[in-house]
């Protein structure tokens, strides 16, 4: 192809764009619908890590002082919990949270069902109006989800997003 016929491609190629979207397709999402579909992608991918990841290994630590899978599947709820309570304006009581966990059961049910429920009420939250707080609370969480991620490489497990 020579180079005018090239440049044409590439510029109707570049108008196509703006013409389709004129056409009647879809706007382009907005910061706060972004920033919904963030938190929710995000937090489906740890509850799915959750429902997954073997029970037998929910004691697992990377590390003695780390924490075990199950310690980090319930921080991650009580991050969504935290958050969910600093969106709607309420007080928190991260130590009495942390003592609360001390006496659950320690199994997948147990964390799971937590989860379902903090998430549930966190994307009520976030829908209401993500204020500019929920960015910390994606990066902090998005944090754990990474964690989690080496933790499944480290038990010789592929991750769910990762078994396509």
């Amino acid at each position: 192809m020579n180079r005018l016929a090239s440049v044409f491609v590439v510029t109707a190629l570049l108008g196509a764009a703006p013409a389709a979207q004129q056409a009647g397709s879809q706007p382009p999402p907005t910061f706060e619908s972004s920033t919904i579909n963030t938190w929710k992608a995000l937090h489906n991918k740890i509850l799915t890590m959750a429902k997954d990841f073997p029970e037998d290994k929910y004691g697992w630590k990377p590390h003695p002082d780390s924490r075990s899978m199950e310690d980090e599947f319930r921080h991650v709820t009580i991050g969504l919990e935290m958050s969910t309570a600093q969106l709607k304006g309420e007080k928190f009581d991260y130590p009495g949270r942390i003592k609360a966990d001390e006496g659950k059961p320690k199994t997948r049910a147990s964390v799971v069902a937590e989860m379902e429920a903090a998430l549930a009420a966190s994307m009520a939250a976030v829908q209401a109006g993500p204020k500019p707080s929920i960015i910390f609370w994606i990066d902090h969480q998005a944090e754990h989800y990474g964690k989690l991620v080496s933790n499944y490489r480290m038990n010789g497990i592929v991750p769910p997003i990762s078994r396509r």
